[in-house]
């Protein structure tokens, strides 16, 4: 019997951090107006970019956002 093996692409997501010492009432507003930190990374899924951003830095992650790659011109 042959293994089956499930390959899924990377993507590339962007992870908005929540640092600490951030008011929880404030942390929508301060998302939205990017001045949050954020950090990017690979991964098949939004849920698995989640999870390497918290990993990788610690933090807790508010959101993850799908960057789409541009297309050449």
């Amino acid at each position: 019997m042959q293994p089956i093996h499930n390959v899924q692409p990377l993507r590339s997501y962007r992870a908005t951090l929540v640092p600490q010492g951030v008011t929880p009432s404030d942390v929508e507003d301060l998302a939205d107006a990017r001045l949050l930190p954020t950090v990017r990374v690979k991964a098949a899924t939004a849920e698995q970019a989640e999870a390497h951003a918290h990993i990788a830095t610690g933090k807790n992650v508010l959101r993850v956002e799908r960057i789409e790659e541009r297309a050449e011109a």
